[in-house]
């Protein structure tokens, strides 16, 4: 198997005019053979994906780990943090780490979904280093790698990583199904995003075809709610808020709303989106304090709603889709006088 996948890798820059390119890669056949060549050439290799890495960071990363791997490479999969628990079901999340590594000591560097660099926690070793790859589907990366692969049209980076396994011809076995389908789903909001093309549920059949199985990865990422879980979304929407100038949904959770449930960041994956379901709503907005004087935003909104929430982010130095974007800022979330508010983290209470 793994002579038969060297040999696939090896030959793939050179089949390019024999395979049909799939429309999301077209346009991009250099840029995809470049990335084919470094990929075969380099013998150790460094993933990286975002902080607070979510299902489709973890589940590409991954993917591109089984895929290397299997052409006898040795491969380092590194988050800055915790990946969820509600993915521990993806093959090889064991092999995930959090501790920093040494750049300097991979052939190769290749960042999955990651807007700007600094979110990998490795922005200066990766800028310094002369053999990097970026992959990634948002409109404000930053393309600070050698070779950049920037698809703002496609649905999430597994969406690329699947379109360039078919392009090359490389065998997308049942562990790497598995991952690609989880990154697709997840970031599709489960096919329920406007994200969710034809050419989609397209892969997504051929992933089932080659084992994923759907009904597993939607009961993993979101049927399947643990106890504080439930009691921390009960939390966010008891406390929404709409604001009728801008048509904003707002609901905040503290540090230690969290503490109280026992309830962690991944728990609250997925209520923002039922925030944006209110009618007579522009967009929403979760604020989280996930530890004490660290917030986190996220936003969401729809097509028909005509706000661009990656705006609202960008201004609050975050990023990320129109419809789906997020924030980090220093601050404590608190509650006085009947109010809440955010305070800056200098900022000392009265």
């Amino acid at each position: 198997m793994e002579q038969n996948m060297q040999t696939k890798l090896s030959a793939a820059s050179t089949s390019f005019a024999k395979t049909k390119i799939p429309s999301l890669l077209s346009g991009h056949e250099s840029t995809v053979q470049e990335i084919v060549e470094r990929l075969r050439r380099s013998e150790r290799v460094l993933i990286a994906a975002h902080e607070h890495p979510d299902g489709d960071a973890i589940g590409s990363s991954l993917a591109l780990l089984h895929a290397l791997s299997m052409q006898g490479k040795q491969v380092t999969t590194y988050i800055p943090d915790a990946a969820p628990e509600y993915l521990q079901f993806l093959p090889g999340f064991d092999r995930l780490t959090t501790t920093k590594p040494n750049v300097a000591d991979y052939d190769l560097v290749v960042v999955l979904d990651c807007t700007k660099l600094f979110r990998a926690h490795l922005e200066a070793e990766v800028r310094a280093h002369p053999n990097t790859i970026v992959i990634d589907h948002h409109h404000d990366n930053d393309e600070g790698g050698t070779v950049n692969l920037v698809l703002t049209r496609a649905a999430a980076v597994a969406q690329i990583l699947t379109e360039m396994f078919r392009m090359t011809e490389v065998d997308i076995n049942h562990d790497m199904a598995t991952c690609l389908l989880t990154g697709i789903f997840t970031d599709t909001g489960s096919f329920m995003h406007d994200s969710t093309t034809p050419e989609i549920l397209e892969l997504a059949s051929e992933l089932m075809g080659k084992g994923a199985r759907l009904s597993h990865i939607a009961h993993e990422t979101y049927q399947k709610k643990e106890l504080p879980s439930l009691r921390i979304w009960g939390e966010v929407l008891s406390r929404v808020m709409v604001n009728e100038d801008t048509g904003a949904a707002v609901s905040l959770i503290t540090h230690q709303d969290l503490a109280q449930h026992g309830a962690t960041l991944e728990d609250l994956a997925g209520v923002v989106n039922l925030l944006n379901t209110l009618p007579k709503t522009n967009f929403a907005l979760l604020l989280t304090e996930y530890e004490p004087g660290k917030i986190k935003g996220s936003l969401r909104s729809e097509p028909h709603k005509g706000v661009d929430v990656s705006k609202i982010a960008k201004r609050l130095g975050g990023g990320g889709h129109k419809l789906a974007s997020g924030f980090e800022v220093d601050g404590r979330i608190i509650h006085a006088d009947g109010q809440w508010r955010v305070l800056p983290q200098e900022q000392e209470l009265a």
